[in-house]
């Protein structure tokens, strides 16, 4: 089994998987941080509505809690306990009392003690009615406070007890018991309507149940419901609100669900999109790869499609048939050289044939010019044949500036001596540019364009040629200037490409001179043409330093 490695893994995939994890990550941590978040929320805002109610309700019911202490300062203030006292018989106080309670008791149930704990126990026999303690606890407390009430719940009640005092000696009197009963405060208590699982429960300290509303007195726990509490204040209790998590966390676990489903069906339309968008950019590259693979295969066939684009894909498409058309040319020019080279081979072959039976020819035509006395005839084939030597010179390619001036100098002795030396020629060659290695053959066509095709029109001794070879930065530089009538847009054409009319032969010299600087050093080298300000032609030669 291959183990799967991305290498292996075609662009397609690549794109595709890093476009979709860069795509469904996000889009998924941003759904699991939503819901936290919206969880969050929901415990913010029912903290909120737990503080808001508990806040209301514990108003309510310190208020109604007040209401019975209210009451007793009441039964305080209205003096008929004075009738009491601690020395009285039991029975006597307990005659008595009973008339108070049904007198005092108002909407409360109202039991009135004697102000001694030792007596609490035998006398609490006595009573037939109120609440009853099973222990003395409470009224050894009221005794304790000498006056000052307190609460406590006993038997699903809510008790207020309290010593009373005589106003005139503040002797203790007796000690009285209002209380209600538990639903009183349920009645008080005030719950959402929307949430009927609300509850309410106020639990002393150790927040052991005191009272539920409408439920039992057991506290839910707390992983289960979400609780708040408060402090019930003057009381000995706190007043706890509470509502079971299902209630809030319901609606949330529907909308979680409802999010995971949109995240599973916004990434499946986000995969669908992705390999949509991938193939996009995918099927326009394999089809330049499959151009290229044409290109290995020797067909430069350039690409019909996306050219027009403006995007990346576009550029590519337009770069790749640059570079098909750019192919082409150079095989083109690759393919003109080479016939170039291949004619101009076969003419080196041909002018080659038997080179020495024309020296010999020549020599013969000298040696009988001289014996018939003949020295112009002798003169002329003598440079001739320097000239044909220093042609042909076994092929090479390259000479100096020294021997080409010598080749110049041959061919002006026959042409002065053929026109009877009809013009003058002054020759300026820096010294140090004698050395210098130049392309054989490119100042004599110079000269000789000059000599047929400017000084021809002039009068006898009219004409004159000046011929300068320098060094100018890193060029060597050749020019030649007559005093003819200059030079024509056409001859500056046919110097680019010498189209020539049958029998016409102006300019051949300068193209060939032209395009061998350019096939061998680029174009910025070559031939250029102006003309004279005062007349005739210039013509310049620029040639790398070697």
């Amino acid at each position: 089994m291959k183990t799967l490695r991305i290498s292996n893994l075609t662009l397609f995939v690549k794109m595709f998987i890093l476009l979709f994890l860069s795509v469904s990550l996000p889009v998924t941590i941003l759904g699991v941080w939503y819901f936290n978040k919206s969880s969050e929320q929901i415990e913010h805002v029912t903290s909120a509505l737990l503080m808001e109610n508990l806040q209301q309700n514990r108003l309510r019911i310190e208020q109604f809690f007040r209401q019975t202490e209210l009451h007793s300062e009441s039964i305080i203030a209205s003096q008929k306990l004075e009738v009491l006292d601690n020395e009285l018989e039991d029975r006597l106080f307990l005659s008595r009392s009973l008339s108070l309670m049904n007198e005092l008791k108002g909407s409360y149930e109202l039991t009135i003690y004697p102000a001694d704990e030792m007596r609490y126990r035998t006398y609490s026999l006595l009573i037939q009615s109120g609440v009853k303690s099973p222990n003395s606890e409470w009224i050894e407390k009221a005794i304790q406070l000498k006056g000052k009430g307190y609460w406590y719940f006993d038997n699903n009640s809510f008790i207020f007890a309290r010593m009373i005092r005589a106003m005139s000696d503040l002797r203790p009197l007796a000690v009285i018991q209002l209380s209600f009963p538990a639903t009183l405060v349920n009645q008080q208590i005030l719950s959402p309507a929307e949430y009927p699982n609300f509850q309410h429960y106020i639990v002393d300290d150790e927040l052991e149940t005191v009272l539920l509303a409408g439920k039992d007195r057991t506290l839910y726990p707390k992983e289960d419901f979400f609780l708040s509490e408060i402090p019930l204040a003057d009381l000995p209790w706190k007043l706890v609100a509470g509502i079971p998590e299902k209630d809030l966390i319901g609606p949330v676990e529907t909308i979680k669900r409802f999010s995971l489903l949109l995240v599973l069906a916004s990434i499946g339309l986000i995969t669908v999109l992705l390999g949509l968008i991938t193939n996009s950019f995918i099927s326009p590259i394999k089809y330049v790869v499959g151009q290229m693979k044409k290109v290995q295969l020797g067909q430069l066939v350039p690409s019909g499609r996306y050219g027009e684009r403006s995007d990346e894909i576009g550029q590519l498409a337009r770069g790749y048939n640059s570079l098909i058309f750019g192919l082409q040319e150079l095989l083109a020019t690759t393919k003109q050289m080479e016939s170039e080279k291949s004619r101009t081979e076969m003419q080196m072959l041909i002018h080659q044939i038997n080179p020495h039976f024309l020296y010999n020819t020549l020599d013969a035509i000298k040696w009988r010019a001289d014996h018939v006395k003949e020295e112009t005839i002798a003169e002329m084939v003598t440079s001739l044949s320097n000239l044909i030597r220093y042609s042909i010179n076994n092929g090479e390619e390259f000479t100096t500036v020294e021997r080409e001036i010598e080749h110049v100098k041959s061919y002006l002795s026959i042409e002065s001596l053929r026109n009877h030396d009809t013009f003058q020629v002054v020759m300026n060659v820096q010294p140090r540019a004698l050395n210098m290695p130049i392309l054989k053959l490119i100042i004599q066509p110079l000269v000789e364009n000059s000599v047929r095709h400017g000084l021809s029109k002039l009068s006898s001794g009219q004409g004159k040629i000046l011929v300068r070879v320098f060094i100018e930065g890193e060029e060597l530089v050749c020019t030649v200037e007559d005093n003819g009538p200059g030079v024509s847009e056409e001859v500056q054409t046919r110097m680019i490409q010498p189209n020539l009319p049958s029998g016409e032969t102006g300019g051949v010299g300068l193209y060939n001179v032209n395009r061998r600087l350019n096939i061998r050093f680029g174009s910025h080298y070559g031939v250029s043409l102006t003309n004279r300000e005062n007349g005739g032609c210039k013509v310049t030669i620029r040639h790398p330093l070697m």
